[in-house]
C-alpha cells in the first residue's frame, strides 16, 4: 500500500503516534531512526548555552516496535541506534513485535563521550540494531563491514565524524554520510524512508541526497524548525 499523498517528503510536527495512525500497513520501505533511548545533555557547555535535555520518556519502545513492524513492507529493513545498556531491551521489543534480528552495527566516532571520568572507559561508539520484517531482501552494493566508516581506497577505517552538539543545537545529531550508507544499502531510489524520531532532520537530508522520499516525525518545535531549515532550498547546499 501507499501512504496518504501528503505524507511523503514531510517532516511532521507532533507525536509519532499520530503519524503512525495515518500510515497504512506495509507502506514504507525502510525504517531508520535514532530514538531518545536515554536522557542526554552535554556536560561540557563551556562556550555555549546548555543544550535542551533529550528525554528518554518520549521513547515508547513497544509502540515503536509494533507500529514499525506494521507499516514496514515484508522483507524490508529497520535500523535503530542504541547503546550497550539499551541494546537488550530494544532488541527484545523488536523481536517480540515480529522482526528477525540480523546484526549489530557499530559506529565508531572520532571522539569519545565523558560520563564517568575516573571509573569507566570512555565511550567512543554507538550500536545500530539491524532487523528485517520476515526474510530480508538483499543488501544493495558491495558487502560492507558491520563496523561503519569510510574506507578510502579500501584502506584503513576512517570514522564518520560526530556532528558538533552546537551545529544544530541538538546533542545527538547523526552524520548525514553515515545515514546515506545505510539508506544506499537498504532501499532503492524513490522508496520511502520513515524516521519516527526525526530530531534535527539528518535522515531527511540523507534521503534527499540519495533520491529517496522521507517521512519524519519530530515532537519538539525547535528541532522541527531546525530540520525544516536544513532541507530548505536556501540551506540545502550545506547539508
Amino acid at each position: 500500500m501507499q501512504p496518504p499523498p501528503d505524507l511523503p517528503n514531510l517532516i511532521y510536527l507532533g507525536d509519532n503516534r499520530d503519524l503512525f495512525a495515518r500510515l497504512p500497513d506495509d507502506s514504507v520501505d525502510l525504517v531508520l531512526t535514532d530514538p531518545p533511548y536515554k536522557n542526554y545533555r552535554s556536560n561540557r557547555p563551556t562556550a555555549h548555552p546548555i543544550l535542551k535535555r533529550i528525554q528518554h520518556g518520549q521513547f515508547d519502545v513497544e509502540l515503536f516496535a509494533r507500529e514499525s513492524y506494521r507499516v514496514l513492507k515484508s522483507g524490508c529493513h529497520l535500523y535503530c541506534f542504541c547503546d550497550h545498556l539499551t541494546f537488550p531491551g530494544i532488541r527484545t521489543a523488536l523481536v517480540e513485535a515480529g522482526f528477525k534480528y540480523r546484526n549489530c552495527l557499530v559506529w565508531v566516532k572520532n571522539n569519545h563521550g565523558s560520563g564517568d571520568l575516573r571509573g569507566n572507559w570512555a565511550p567512543q561508539h554507538e550500536f545500530i540494531i539491524f532487523v528485517s520484517k520476515g526474510k530480508p531482501q538483499p543488501l544493495r552494493g558491495r558487502r560492507q563491514s558491520n563496523v561503519l566508516g569510510r574506507r578510502p581506497g579500501k584502506g584503513l577505517l576512517e570514522p564518520f565524524p560526530k556532528v558538533s552538539n552546537y551545529r544544530f543545537n541538538h546533542g545527538t545529531t547523526k552524520p548525514v554520510e553515515l545515514l546515506q550508507m545505510i539508506i544506499q544499502a537498504s532501499s532503492k531510489p524513490d522508496e520511502i524512508v520513515l524516521d519516527p524520531y526525526g530530531g534535527s532532520g539528518s535522515t531527511a537530508v540523507a534521503c534527499i541526497l540519495e533520491g529517496r522520499r522521507y517521512i519524519l516525525s519530530e515532537i519538539d518545535p525547535e528541532y522541527h524548525r531546525i530540520a525544516l531549515e536544513r532541507i530548505s532550498p536556501e540551506s540545502f547546499i550545506k547539508p
